[in-house]
């Protein structure tokens, strides 16, 4: 994926469709979506060298791996913690990642798109700063 003035989002979510929307809503708004079903894939993008500026990841998801501990991972193998966005369906009982540094909000399911439209580019901009990307 070539570079997208308004930023690298990485989604991580089990759902289909929550994943198939989610990247309509943000590409139609400029920005570059990379997604994945489960926390291996999410991994696997890592690996491969995606820098994502923003990470949206739902905390309860299929497979091995929960959202805090793909969060986790993920910052051993960026070498840094982007802003992370946790969806969940019961905020009462999902697990905050508890990382140094990290900007972290939880939030409910279902998020209201234009919450997530008009708090991205803050996101973006604290992501970049602290990685000395303009």
């Amino acid at each position: 994926m070539g570079a997208v003035s308004q930023g690298s989002i990485l989604h991580v979510d089990d759902d289909r469709s929550v994943r198939e929307t989610l990247s309509m809503l943000l590409s139609g708004d400029g920005y570059g979506v990379s997604s994945a079903a489960n926390g291996a894939q999410a991994l696997q993008l890592a690996g491969q060298g995606l820098q994502p500026d923003v990470l949206i990841v739902d905390f309860r998801l299929d497979g091995e791996l929960n959202g805090t501990q793909v969060v986790q991972q993920l910052r051993r193998i960026l070498g840094h913690t982007p802003p992370i966005i946790m969806l969940t369906g019961d905020p009462a009982s999902a697990e905050l990642p508890w990382i140094a540094d990290a900007v972290i909000w939880l939030a409910r399911k279902p998020l209201n798109p234009r919450l997530l439209l008009a708090a991205l580019p803050s996101l973006i901009q604290l992501s970049r700063a602290t990685r000395g990307i303009s």
